[in-house]
């Protein structure tokens, strides 16, 4: 199976612009009781086979479902599907489908909907472009659904559980509708229906009473769903401390992303819990396609001047919620690599200089394009300015509205460096800013070839013995500058129980109940 290039979906994003103030406005709890989150950033789209958003995986995870999913413990577990496996030669993926599962609309999910769902993903998702363009997806049976695929992928189960752009079961006529655009109506399987997105201001869900769970205790995005409210709203408020405020005089009921400043105060409330859990990391991201960032010793010349401690510290405050690990995974993953690690944060001006004259730099300017919508990036971006320019780097800020920088990422005339985030993968191979099509541009026949040894290995434990070669050909020609990894922290009110956090997944509200 050969590589392909990632869909040009991740790189056009809607540009919706996000909800600055707080308060609930002229928005109503409904009729019933309610749940209401203040959350950091509005969707780009509620489609979640069109943009790896996290707003939209975390908000979308709600009324959507997969057939499959990662536990907190980053097992596959069944969600949609009543079983599944992949077949000895890592060839045939095959589903046993759950029974008498309902749609939001009413109808019974049928095969059918299943392999229009799967094909859809295939076509738009930047996983499934990327390891499933040349599989056959079919029905044998009226529950049975298969993934034939011409090679080996042992990686296929994680891939098609990966949580960050969800494979999402949707009917099979919405989806002919929608063709190569993203979907006109939000009809899924999940324990709240989608009721009514009001742009810059909230999303709007309600219980779903025909809803059917999987079985099981719950465990991330795995086991027993069920809605406890009438409503769950999602406010979209921008600014921490509007979240943390709200939080504190109950206007919402939970908050994510808040201010690390404030944390050891909200500790000391007895009203709040929180949680804070690993959140991935965020990173520099190089305009590879033109401009002076298209050259690598400049990129290997921003790695020599940056000292990755200011920039986290800048961001997180505390060494509790970050850490300055450059390896692609985490140390507790399989997949984790020593390559490369011996530039990563150590800032040599000296070096830096010489590479800077390497390159044949004159002076041009350095755009940094980032948001304080996301106050992490923006500190973030601070320090790096601030570091470029001591060395020489004439670089400077270009601070907008986060949909600005979603739409301005996509011109590679706009800048040469966006801050960005990236959510927690079980593999390496799913991180976008790998895509050659993706903002960045990443195009380097080294990089390809360990993706080719990954996806054509024989074996599971064959294909992870390769991520020295790929993470030795992400140094080489670095194609992001990472700043370690970053925890995040969710409030909610000590009156609810029932929220729970991943790394593989985020927050996970549908299971939030009144204690």
């Amino acid at each position: 199976m050969r590589r392909l290039l990632l869909g040009a979906f991740l790189a056009v994003l809607l540009p919706l612009s996000a909800c600055t103030g707080g308060g609930l406005g002229d928005a109503q709890r409904g009729t019933g009781n309610s749940f209401i989150v203040a959350w950091n950033a509005q969707p780009p789209t509620l489609d979640p086979l069109m943009t790896t958003s996290t707003a939209t995986r975390d908000i979308s995870r709600n009324f959507f479902e997969p057939l499959i999913t990662i536990d907190a413990d980053n097992q596959v577990k069944p969600v949609l599907a009543e079983s599944f496996s992949l077949s000895k030669d890592g060839t045939l993926v095959s589903f046993t489908l759950r029974k008498n599962v309902r749609f939001h609309d009413g109808s019974i999910m049928e095969a059918e909907d299943v392999v229009s769902s799967l094909k859809a993903w295939i076509a738009k998702a930047s996983v499934g472009q990327q390891f499933f363009s040349e599989a056959t997806v079919s029905s044998p049976a009226s529950d049975k659904v298969e993934i034939k695929l011409p090679d080996p992928l042992f990686v296929a189960l994680p891939l098609l559980a990966d949580q960050g752009q969800l494979p999402a079961i949707q009917p099979k006529e919405i989806l002919e509708a929608a063709g190569d655009d993203p979907v006109a109506e939000f009809v899924g399987t999940g324990p709240y229906t989608m009721e009514k997105w009001n742009t810059d201001q909230y999303v709007q869900m309600a219980r779903f009473d025909d809803y059917v769970s999987p079985t099981g205790e719950a465990n991330g995005t795995a086991g027993q769903r069920k809605a406890a409210f009438d409503s769950m709203f999602f406010y979209f408020v921008n600014d921490p401390s509007t979240r943390m405020s709200g939080l504190q005089t109950g206007e919402y009921d939970a908050a994510n992303a808040l201010p690390p400043d404030n944390l050891e105060m909200l500790e000391d409330d007895e009203n709040i819990n929180l949680t804070t859990g690993d959140n991935g990391f965020n990173a520099a991201i190089f305009n590879k396609k033109t401009g002076v960032m298209s050259d690598p010793d400049m990129r290997r010349a921003v790695l020599a001047a940056t000292n990755i401690d200011d920039i986290q510290k800048a961001a997180f405050s505390s060494q509790k919620l970050y850490d300055t690990n450059g390896a692609l995974m985490p140390a507790s993953s399989e997949w984790y690599s020593k390559e490369g690690l011996d530039s990563y944060n150590h800032p040599n001006p000296k070096r830096a200089e010489a590479l800077l004259d390497k390159a044949g730099y004159n002076g041009e300017e350095v755009r940094i394009l980032t948001s304080r919508e996301y106050e992490e990036h923006y500190n973030n971006a601070v320090v790096m300015n601030q570091q470029l320019n001591e060395v020489g780097v004439r670089s400077r800020l270009i601070v907008t509205d986060w949909a600005t920088v979603l739409q301005s990422r996509t011109d590679d005339k706009s800048y040469e460096i966006f801050i960005t985030g990236f959510s927690p993968t079980s593999t390496p191979l799913t991180q976008v800013f790998f895509d050659p099509i993706w903002p960045g541009w990443t195009k380097s026949p080294e990089i390809e070839d360990a993706f080719d040894t990954i996806v054509h290995a024989p074996s599971g434990d064959q294909a992870v013995s390769a991520k020295d070669d790929l993470q030795r050909a992400f140094y080489d020609y670095l194609p992001v500058l990472k700043f370690g990894a970053r925890s995040t922290t969710t409030g909610i009110r000590s009156d609810f129980a029932g929220h729970e956090f991943t790394a593989a997944s985020g927050d996970i509200f549908y299971n939030v109940h009144t204690r």
